[in-house]
């Protein structure tokens, strides 16, 4: 089985617009010297104070782009992580999705919403993108990543979580039929988990 490539690589084909990287990274520590002449952003991007943190882009008109994005939200608010997820290439209902949980979780300390919100969580891995999502936009963050990312024979897995483990299903690109078996698969899941509580 073809391993999927890694998020770096797809950068350096061109195809992902920007990869955020940490300093203690030890892929990033090996492959920096890769990333010398693309565009770089290293000010109020960082996610804790441990490492430094870079974000590079395809061009500097992306960079721009996000600079003025970046003045409008507050660092480590569910805005900022959006427009991070967004920035780096992740479906756009996807980073709202991440931003959604962390909202309820770190600023609005609603436990029991973002419990629900996460138990419905559902994980892609496909062309060096590895984002998770709400099971209800599987079909629509899952073609997103198809039309943007779509490398020949580049395997595409979603990940669920089934009891203790993290179960991952293969779907080749536009088999909606496979799309549907695994969605179906997770509502089981959480309608079995919520039957149990």
């Amino acid at each position: 089985m073809k391993k999927p490539l890694l998020d770096y690589e797809v950068f350096l084909m061109g195809l992902k617009p920007a990869i955020y990287q940490s300093a203690n990274n030890v892929t990033f520590q090996k492959t920096v010297h890769l990333y010398r002449h693309y565009p770089c952003v290293t000010e109020g991007i960082h996610l804790h104070d441990e490492a430094d943190f870079f974000l590079f882009f395809q061009t500097e008109q992306m960079k721009e782009d996000f600079l003025r994005k970046l003045a409008t939200v507050k660092r480590l608010s569910p805005e900022f992580h959006e427009l991070i997820g967004v920035t780096i290439g992740y479906p756009p209902l996807a980073a709202k999705y991440f931003a959604e949980c962390r909202r309820l979780k770190e600023v609005e300390k609603r436990m029991d919403d973002y419990q629900e919100l996460f138990k419905h969580k559902v994980s892609f891995i496909y062309s060096g993108i590895r984002c998770n999502g709400h099971v209800n936009d599987l079909v629509e963050n899952s073609v997103w990543l198809w039309e943007r990312y779509y490398i020949k024979d580049e395997p595409f897995k979603i990940g669920i979580i089934e009891g203790d483990v993290m179960k991952h299903y293969e779907v080749k690109p536009y088999d909606f039929d496979g799309l549907e078996r695994v969605k179906q698969r997770k509502l089981e899941l959480i309608t079995k988990e919520q039957t149990r509580v």
